[in-house]
């Protein structure tokens, strides 16, 4: 069973900027669309980055090479809007064989000094398997070691990938917050609103490549509810915090500690450079 804590402490603070990390599409529909949905509804903007190009989610031998790659392109794209979602990017690395490599690494240091996000969302790559009924993906570990490895120390350190801010001009950014979701450390819960539950599987729908989200919506209330009750709240989504204030590793001035929006405060999103950003 779950080592879940019984309470979870509520985390209300709303990026200005969040970048969702997963490996697949549809994986950030999973863990966490409805929170992106209360974030965009209260004034933050974010982004989804794909590590992977999902061509391999199928056992149909007829679909060409790369030709499911761009449906489920479409179908995140599609999910993306209905939780206003700035921009979908994808690395492109071959699905079904993610590794923490030191070019995936350096290919999220990018993304995270060009989207420059108060707060990430990843996958927790501890986590092996869910109960007796699921083994995780080990494209799903991946995705969330190299996002933490990316964060810190990659993406802070200038000497880290010199060429990023000597050819691209990408200077270092601090995330501030880390929320890791698919744990079984929870520890903090996001408060969400029905309406961002009915976006998420509204989103969810559309990965139609991939399953039938009609089937779904009892989970994701249960889920939703249970979480909230553990903190108090209706509705809310659990997660483990990571709160990287400086301490004796971190070299700058602390964030501040109030994250609400402030008008004009965050940048435009980057223009993708292609269809897989």
């Amino acid at each position: 069973m779950p080592e879940a804590a019984d309470d979870l402490e509520l985390f209300t603070a709303v990026p200005a900027r969040a970048l969702v990390v997963v490996a697949h599409p549809d994986d950030g529909d999973f863990l966490a669309a409805s929170v992106l949905a209360a974030w965009v509804r209260q004034g933050a903007r974010a982004t989804v980055c794909l590590l992977t190009d999902g061509d391999a989610g199928s056992d149909d031998a007829t679909i060409p090479a790369g030709e499911l790659a761009r449906v489920r392109l479409a179908e995140q794209r599609a999910a993306a809007a209905h939780l206003g979602v700035d921009d979908v990017l994808c690395l492109g690395f071959p699905d079904g064989v993610l590794e923490n490599t030191l070019e995936v690494r350096r290919q999220l240091v990018r993304v995270l000094r060009q989207v420059r996000p108060d707060l990430v969302v990843t996958m927790d790559p501890t986590r092996h398997w869910f109960d007796r009924g699921y083994l995780n993906h080990p494209d799903h570990r991946a995705a969330g070691a190299a996002t933490l490895d990316a964060v810190f120390p990659s993406a802070r350190d200038g000497r880290a990938f010199p060429e990023l801010l000597r050819d691209e001009h990408l200077e270092p950014h601090r995330v501030r917050y880390v929320l890791l979701g698919a744990t079984d450390r929870d520890d903090v819960a996001v408060p969400v609103q029905a309406g961002d539950l009915e976006a998420k599987l509204r989103a969810l729908g559309e990965h139609r490549s991939q399953f039938d989200a009609r089937d779904m919506g009892d989970w994701v209330w249960k889920r939703a509810r249970e979480a909230g009750a553990r903190c108090g709240v209706e509705l809310a989504e659990p997660y483990r915090l990571f709160d990287l204030v400086p301490g004796p590793s971190q070299r700058a001035d602390p964030e501040p500690e109030e994250m609400r929006i402030i008008a004009g405060e965050a940048p435009p999103p980057p223009e993708p450079a292609s269809d897989w950003g």
